[in-house]
């Protein structure tokens, strides 16, 4: 029955998603077109993986050749990103995505990932090659100063520029941003197969937020500790984000603005510009 449930409602969050993408296609809005059929996408390989367990519980492994979807490290990786909604570690990334989907990310792999993503940027931009370009890119989080990329940290192309770049304050802020967004979808999906282990991942995360219960505290306590310390930190932190945005988007080229400055740059103008 739980199974069912659940089913019916991704269904229903699927339906909803399609709505939505024909209404935005209409509207001519590219990036959040963008955004919706990743969602669509997301939710069919959810609908997808679920369908598989449930037969394959009753019926051994019946089913499999029709119901198998084995989820890509990038499908997995952007999923994740959009969940917690944050620059995030790979590390975070992989216990969101046990926790959530219970499926596992292989962090050796994400190195190579942002490697292929800029190999596959570049090959979008070259009209000669005629490949297709993404909706969206796994790309590194760029330092606040010199815009290089931040070691093990991730983001999404979509984002704006400021949102990918990481100041003094930002990775305490994007945990706050991400453990909020976790719990919520905690409670969202509370009752479901996935919720006691997306209680259990928000309630280590929690534990190291003033005023939240240790392993012990609810969603929105959660929810409540992380906003109240949100609220002392986040001004500062979004200032200097987008005084940063600023500066790069004046003195960086589109490929850099997404996969961090080049060394020369960094040791040439930008430095000089940055003070």
């Amino acid at each position: 029955m739980e199974t069912n449930d659940e089913l019916k409602k991704l269904i229903h969050e699927l339906a909803e998603a399609n709505e939505a993408l024909i209404e935005v296609t209409g509207s001519g809005d590219a990036k959040l077109a963008a955004e919706l059929l990743t969602r669509v996408s997301l939710l069919e390989q959810r609908r997808n993986r679920l369908v598989h367990r449930n037969t394959r519980s009753h019926h051994g492994r019946i089913g499999v050749g029709v119901y198998e979807s084995v989820v890509p490290l990038r499908d997995q990786v952007i999923r994740a990103l959009h969940l917690v909604s944050s620059p995030a570690t790979g590390r975070l990334l992989a216990d969101v995505t046990k926790a959530r989907w219970d499926e596992r990310i292989d962090t050796a792999k994400l190195s190579s990932l942002r490697r292929d993503e800029s190999r596959s940027w570049a090959a979008g931009q070259d009209v000669n090659r005629r490949t297709a370009v993404r909706e969206v890119y796994v790309v590194p989080a760029l330092s606040y100063d010199r815009f290089a990329p931040v070691r093990g940290t991730l983001a999404l192309s979509t984002w704006e520029t400021s949102r990918r770049l990481v100041a003094p304050l930002s990775p305490r802020v994007d945990m706050l941003k991400s453990t909020i967004a976790l719990a919520r979808e905690a409670h969202h999906i509370a009752g479901t197969s996935h919720g006691e282990a997306m209680q259990r991942l928000v309630g280590r995360l929690g534990a190291s937020i003033p005023g939240a219960r240790p392993f012990g505290a609810t969603t929105h306590e959660v929810i409540a500790a992380a906003e109240a310390e949100l609220s002392e930190i986040e001004e500062i932190d979004s200032r200097e984000r987008a005084r940063a945005a600023e500066r790069a988007a004046e003195h960086l080229e589109p490929d850099a603005l997404l996969f961090g400055a080049p060394l020369r740059s960094v040791t040439g103008g930008i430095t000089g510009e940055l003070g």
